[in-house]
């Protein structure tokens, strides 16, 4: 691992730092005091707290980066925050976006608190469950102004789902998955395009007809610009709509400026993708610069990662990669939910290296609350792990097992014990449990000045001025070249629709050799299929609930809103037809003030009728049926006890 080791130290160590363990003599440390000691809740003197921004990206592909390697597409910005801050090369999250939110705002395993089953659907009348207090009001309750800028994905069916009540000052942005990046409307398969872009709690049009990612990034510059410091710290949380696919019906968007500067792109797809991912690059480079014009990095904490990884195929495809990495987002592989994230502070006593420390996206909320002043961390139950001391000081991570995801649903498993990946079963068909990234890429004609643009970027200027040591072009590279994946060559194949996997993750990071079968991996397989049974024993099922079609934005001005609190909706407005005289139902009689008394009658006995009529019977789908796993025989599974479904496996 390239670490600071390499760099040329310049100052002495501080006397106050907190670090524990051994640092490298070489290594420059700034003269810093740590986190801040945690208050009790409250607002008094908390000025000197650390603002704290978090900018999450949208299905970005790992690989994608350059940081990691890539000289296809270039991202000088990210890239400079990394080489500032730290690179924690070892960064994991949920496979999907609304759970991937969830863990973060939250602090727990999507599996306790039921968001572990795909995403919160735009009719879909749920939303992370109200009785956890997020970091947002964590942070809301010791003073911090607090904002978003960007998508929520939480859930909006009910004004009290939505953001402002929730612990954020304030919200720009859309609330559901994704948008049209040029008309803020979000078009489904099944309801015509609704508007979703508010201000508040506002439909707010101002900007409609600007590029989306740009927008996200100027409405945030400009909380940072009109941030007053002594108000109490600022808390923004930027979830960017780069780079997801906008609406199915061409959902890859750029402006003609960014496709203009990835022409050596070949793949029109991949091109307009690369071109997305400018902008989101361009992003980062101007929020660091505004908190610098502003004034107030030097007390910033500043995060970076993705939520997920990219979709190379399927569903709202972009062609982003996540190469070398197996799978993609939305399967139980590296690909879905290993990435990279940046984090940058001056109260870090080392920086300017790539970490291999293991992090999970649930340990933002006990670090950023603590760090913060509150105590959530310890009022609340939770999963995350506060890792300050491995961010500012690179002591060892304290985590030893971490969830990526359990769904009883789609009936799979993916979960890590300390060295070790078990999973078991899969998602849609195993359509995506190969090496989707594996694809060509072009190199930029600018590549073979890669340091040089990584060192005159937006972000560099901001942040160099308080870099630890002197940083050269070397370095630069370096620091690059460790955050390579070298995968270990094909070995024993695994099929997770027949049997469980078992790898060696950190030999294996490309899960190519299945130690399931290996006797002299009996011992650890058994540990772990013992754990994740007690894990299972308690986990919370799903909470997804039947969609709701008076969702419909078609019933509300063409509006997505929280439809379950819309008084003036037009969902379910009766029609009324003779149909013996009208048989093609084309004259509503409903309305009509000679036929409200049978209108009456009809609602009367309605109601009588709806009083005793039994509930629907439907339940989940199970993949356990698949016919794969029955000698591709259809057949009743519930009774088959040779199955080699995942319920045979605990």
């Amino acid at each position: 691992m390239l670490g600071p080791s390499r760099l040329t130290d310049n100052r002495a160590h501080d006397s106050r730092s907190e670090c524990s363990g051994i640092i490298p003599n070489d290594i420059a440390l700034l003269p810093t005091f740590g986190p801040p000691a945690v208050k009790s809740a409250g607002v008094e003197d908390n000025q000197n707290q650390p603002n704290i921004v978090v900018l999450l990206a949208d299905d970005f592909g790992s690989h994608d980066m350059s940081l990691r390697g890539s000289n296809q597409i270039l991202t000088p910005n990210i890239d400079a925050l990394g080489c500032q801050g730290v690179i924690f090369n070892r960064h994991y999250t949920a496979p999907l976006c609304t759970p991937s939110r969830s863990a973060l705002l939250s602090g727990k395993y999507p599996i306790n608190n039921g968001m572990q089953h795909s995403v919160i659907l735009a009719n879909e009348p749920r939303s992370l469950p109200l009785d956890e207090e997020i970091l947002s009001q964590c942070l809301q309750d010791v003073g911090y102004k607090t904002h978003i800028v960007g998508k929520w994905h939480l859930g909006f069916a009910r004004k009290t789902f939505t953001p402002t009540y929730r612990g954020l000052d304030s919200h720009i942005g859309n609330l559901g998955p994704y948008i049209d990046y040029w008309a803020f409307t979000q078009q489904t398969s099944y309801y015509p395009a609704g508007f979703d872009f508010r201000y508040n709690m506002d439909v707010y049009r101002n900007r409609s007809g600007e590029y989306a990612t740009d927008v996200v990034t100027d409405e945030a510059t400009n909380i940072i610009m009109n941030h007053n410091p002594s108000d109490g710290p600022l808390f923004l949380y930027i979830p960017q709509v780069a780079t997801h696919s906008g609406n199915t019906n061409g959902g890859l968007q750029a402006t003609p400026d960014d496709l203009a500067t990835v022409t050596h792109i070949q793949d029109p797809d991949r091109r307009t993708y690369a071109a997305m991912v400018k902008a989101l690059d361009r992003s980062v480079g101007k929020i660091i610069k505004a908190l610098t014009d502003k004034g107030i990095l030097e007390n910033t904490f500043f995060l970076f990662f993705s939520d997920n990884g990219a979709p190379t195929a399927g569903q709202l495809h972009t062609k982003g990669s996540n190469y070398p990495l197996r799978g993609q987002k939305d399967s139980p592989w590296e690909g879905a939910v290993r990435g990279v994230a940046l984090a940058w502070s001056t109260d870090f006593e080392v920086r300017h290296y790539v970490s291999d420390n293991l992090l999970h996206i649930t340990d933002w909320y006990p670090t950023l609350t603590k760090l913060g002043g509150s105590t959530c961390y310890t009022d609340n139950i939770i999963d995350g792990i506060d890792i300050w001391a491995t961010l500012s000081c690179n002591n060892p991570s304290t985590r030893t097992e971490m969830v990526n995801n359990i769904d009883p649903v789609d009936n799979y498993v993916s979960y890590q014990y300390n060295e070790y990946k078990y999973i078991v079963g899969t998602t849609w068909g195993g359509s995506y449990d190969t090496w989707l990234g594996n694809m060509p890429y072009e190199d930029d004609p600018q590549s073979s000045n890669y340091a040089q643009l990584v060192m005159q970027s937006d972000a560099w200027l901001a942040l160099n001025p308080y870099a630890s040591t002197t940083l050269t072009a070397t370095d630069v590279l370096n620091i690059r070249a460790d955050t390579e994946i070298v995968c270990q060559g094909q070995g024993v194949s695994c099929n997770p629709q027949q049997g469980p996997c078992l790898f060696r993750i950190y030999d294996d990071p490309c899960e190519e050799n299945n130690l399931a079968s290996d006797p002299a991996y009996s011992a650890i397989k058994t540990t772990i299929e013992s754990r994740l049974g007690s894990i299972m024993s308690t986990m919370v099922q799903p909470n997804n609930v039947h969609t709701d079609r008076n969702a419909n934005p078609a019933f509300h001005n063409y509006i997505w809103t929280w439809w379950l609190d819309d008084t003036s909706s037009q969902s379910l407005r009766p029609c009324l037809f003779r149909i013996y005289d009208d048989p093609c139902e084309e004259k509503n009689l409903a309305s009509d003030p000679a036929y409200s008394a049978i209108k009456t009658t009809i609602e009367s006995r309605l109601g009588s009728i709806m009083s005793t009529m039994v509930q629907p019977n439907n339940v989940h789908t199970d993949r356990n049926a698949n016919p794969a796993f029955h000698n591709y025989i259809w057949t009743w599974w519930l009774d088959d006890t040779s199955s080699q479904s995942l319920s045979n496996f605990f």
